[in-house]
């Protein structure tokens, strides 16, 4: 019987394991996929497992679907490639596996009312039995808020569902124009230090001396009967 020659045999060998790797890696995206698992997130564990290096990108969402969500009150849909909540008051949120982070959203909305926020190193947020809109969420809020006289951007920082005056604020500039106009929004979460920029440019910082929550996931919020916001292109980056 003749034989193959060994490089031949060791070429087809190669060829079939890198189908074999290919047919995995597409079954295996496939499945994360359907569970809703991030995929960026996947792949950079692989290439960590591998010895190579990878971006500090815990997640991106283009809002294609709402897994990995939880909505706890309101309405929350997707709308034209967006994730838009409201009308009236409602909250959802979404793990964090890391405890010091950057939320970009490239797309914010208010569509109508009198604004939406942003919730960050929050917990508790799928308790149940509370009448509070949020829940007994524990944690801290951005707000774009035209409804805080006279048009401000705060920082409210939330126990057991109730909602602190705000700790950090300013006033929005002359003539800014809050409704139907995508905003980037960005938040820096860094041990008990905050900072929130706004299309690119810082406009507040502030720290939490006092008994600051340390970790906690993040969500958006509306409140008031007619508010209305839509969210887009979410990515978050892991911070040392």
């Amino acid at each position: 019987m003749r034989q193959q020659p060994l490089h031949r045999r060791s070429g087809q060998s190669l060829v079939e394991i890198g189908a074999l790797l290919a047919l995995v890696s597409l079954t295996a995206i496939l499945g994360l996929g359907l569970i809703g698992t991030n995929l960026n997130a996947a792949m950079c564990q692989i290439v960590i497992g591998l010895g190579g290096k990878c971006e500090d990108l815990l997640f991106r969402d283009p809002f294609d679907n709402l897994n990995g969500w939880t909505t706890k009150y309101g309405n929350w849909n997707l709308e034209n490639g967006k994730l838009c909540g409201g009308p009236r008051a409602g909250s959802i949120y979404r793990p964090i596996e890391a405890d010091n982070y950057r939320i970009k959203v490239d797309q914010s909305t208010l569509i109508s009312g009198y604004g939406y926020g942003v919730f960050f190193r929050a917990s508790n947020f799928d308790s149940s039995g509370s009448s509070a809109p949020v829940g007994k969420v524990n944690g801290y809020s951005f707000q774009y808020d035209p409804g805080f006289y006279p048009g401000q951007f705060i920082i409210r920082k939330w126990t057991n569902g109730t909602e602190a005056a705000p700790f950090a604020r300013v006033n929005a500039p002359s003539g800014f124009v809050w409704s139907g106009v995508d905003r980037q929004i960005e938040l820096e979460v860094v041990g008990n230090t905050f900072a929130v920029s706004l299309d690119g440019e810082e406009i507040l910082r502030a720290t939490d001396n006092q008994n600051p929550y340390m970790s906690g996931d993040m969500g958006f919020r509306t409140w008031n009967a007619d508010s209305k916001a839509c969210f887009d292109d979410l990515s978050v980056e892991a911070l040392p």
